[in-house]
């Protein structure tokens, strides 16, 4: 399935008028001095294993996620240990030569996993746009610890949300969410 530009238009125009970009290349820093998070599920994986690889959607998700992320200015890229989240950002990573952070995540301790990563992004990364990749059971409570704002578990069988999470110097943050790539089956 290619991704349609129908679903990646509105979500590039939202993500570069978030990151205060109005045209040229992507900037180092995000001229608001607003932090931008995104933040997104790994792409879709094989079944059965342990450490599991993505399947050729999650291949074409990934593509669809680098086509997305490619002109937001990403200076930074968080990923846990496992395959699935490294392999979902790699066209990320080798169009822009980004480097990526691996932050290993324990599943008996996921809310100190939670919040030293959110930690890390707004004390390391200010003014810059990061892009997380972790996990359903991991996400929301990262989203949370960023934005102030529960959202809702992601279901098993859901892969294309987007959070798009804007820390500005001052003030509360905000929570955009959007859809890339090719909608999820459910």
């Amino acid at each position: 399935m290619r991704t349609s530009v129908a679903r990646l238009l509105p979500l590039a125009c939202l993500l570069l008028a978030c990151a205060g970009v109005r045209s040229g290349p992507p900037p180092a820093e995000s001229p608001s001095g607003s932090t931008v998070v995104l933040l997104v599920r790994h792409a879709e994986k094989e079944a059965g294993a342990e450490d599991p690889v993505l399947t050729p959607s999650g291949r074409e998700r990934a593509e669809a996620l680098s086509e997305v992320a490619g002109s937001a200015g990403v200076s930074a890229i968080y990923t846990t240990q496992f395959r699935r989240t490294r392999e979902t950002v790699r066209p990320l990573v080798e169009r822009l030569d980004v480097p990526v952070t691996v932050r290993e995540v324990d599943w008996e301790r996921v809310p100190e996993h939670v919040e030293a990563v959110a930690r890390e992004i707004l004390s390391q990364h200010q003014g810059e746009t990061v892009l997380v990749v972790e996990h359903s059971n991991t996400l929301p409570l990262l989203v949370e610890a960023l934005a102030g704002v529960s959202v809702p578990p992601i279901p098993d069988s859901e892969y294309d949300r987007l959070y798009v999470v804007v820390v500005p110097p001052s003030g509360s943050a905000r929570l955009l969410q959007a859809r890339y790539g090719a909608p999820s089956v459910p």
